[in-house]
């Protein structure tokens, strides 16, 4: 009888149980700072179900200011006639603004929150506001959150830009010897219509942001991180004045290996990449032996100064982390991340980094011979 009693006040029901009338669903969130700088301005994509028989989602936003993002968010509970429901949030957009001040404020509140998932995406607006990249939901009929989760999910066979979910994020910026990047969204012109694209790598150092990454740069990013699992490589056949080639990447691996010499620590990156001749514009015959290792080779110079040029330009220009070389060091070498961990900042700008790609063409997708032109 008295499990039978503890049973029935355990199997009671929910303690929380709310009404779905009740509440309003939030796909999204971005964040800005007021005009004057003394406030956020927290805007908040919902999804409206109208309709009768065939109903529909309907995106639309809410923006609110407040002294703090928790101060906002009860500002705007307060106006929207219903309780705010962010567990099924998919995007936080912070403004370039609030990023610069610092992201660990917004961080610190998207963390704390009991209802936000882990695995929402977090991303930088390229725009003047973050709040603009939302607003395009209500002149799309579309779900601009949920579009923008299904872009990110996309991107790791893309590699134009770096994913990055909460949880990731906070791993991140309290790590030791990586510094945090992530996802640049903006609003590109398509057939008439305003769409969010996802493209590009914000740059932070500690919790700041410093600057950003184009897509080419981004993907030489996603090589040294060893996050690229598809997209393609365009190279300009085996010779600067040879016609474009596309190649498909079906696998690639690349492996850090930090060494210490005379003092100073050393970084060899080696790649290893598999692709497919995907797109000959031009009549050379890359598929037979000679012309393949001709282009095999021709590929490999060009990744290797490219990934050698962008290392350089973080180091030089931002002096930020972002591959994680300190932090393989501190996994391979723990003696010497005791010496030099915390003059890592100062250190990271003049470790020298050698690049050694192997790229290897294994097919010519359905084609076995470049195309003749006849007389």
């Amino acid at each position: 009888m008295i499990l039978i009693l503890t049973n029935a006040l355990l199997l009671a029901g929910c303690w929380n149980y709310r009404e779905i009338d009740m509440l309003r669903v939030v796909a999204g969130l971005a964040i800005d700072k007021s005009e004057t700088g003394d406030q956020y301005l927290l805007t908040v994509e919902t999804v409206d179900i109208k309709g009768g028989r065939e109903a529909n989602m309907v995106s639309n936003t809410i923006t609110v200011a407040g002294d703090t993002l928790s101060d906002a968010k009860k500002n705007m509970d307060s106006i929207s006639g219903k309780e705010l429901y962010v567990a099924h949030a998919r995007v936080a957009i912070l403004s370039q603004d609030v990023a610069k001040e610092g992201a660990v404020k917004v961080i610190d509140w998207l963390a704390r929150n009991v209802e936000l998932r882990e695995d929402i995406e977090v991303l930088v607006s390229k725009e003047s506001t973050a709040q603009e990249i939302l607003e395009t939901g209500s002149k799309t009929d579309q779900i601009i959150s949920f579009e923008l989760d299904k872009v990110l999910k996309n991107e790791k066979r893309i590699a134009n830009a770096p994913e990055k979910e909460l949880w990731k994020l906070i791993s991140e910026l309290g790590g030791d010897g990586i510094s945090a990047v992530l996802p640049v969204v903006s609003l590109k012109k398509v057939n008439s219509r305003t769409l969010p694209s996802v493209m590009g790598t914000a740059v932070f150092k500690k919790d700041k942001l410093v600057g950003l990454l184009n897509d080419d740069d981004t993907k030489d990013l996603l090589f040294i991180q060893n996050k690229v699992f598809g997209g393609s490589l365009v190279q300009n056949g085996d010779g600067a004045n040879s016609p474009k080639v596309s190649l498909k990447i079906f696998d690639n691996t690349t492996k850090l290996k930090p060494v210490e010499k005379d003092g100073n620590v050393e970084i060899t990156i080696d790649i290893k990449t598999t692709v497919a001749l995907d797109e000959i514009e031009g009549t050379e015959n890359y598929i037979d032996e000679p012309g393949r290792l001709r282009l095999e080779q021709s590929a490999e110079e060009t990744m290797r100064k490219s990934i050698e040029n962008v290392v350089k330009a973080v180091q030089t220009k931002y002096n930020s982390d972002i591959f994680g070389f300190g932090a393989k060091v501190k996994e391979d070498m723990p003696g010497t991340w005791k010496k030099v961990g915390t003059m890592w900042d100062d250190k990271f700008k003049d470790v020298k980094v050698s690049v050694y790609p192997e790229i290897t063409i294994k097919n010519s997708s359905t084609f076995s011979q470049p195309l003749r032109i006849g007389d």
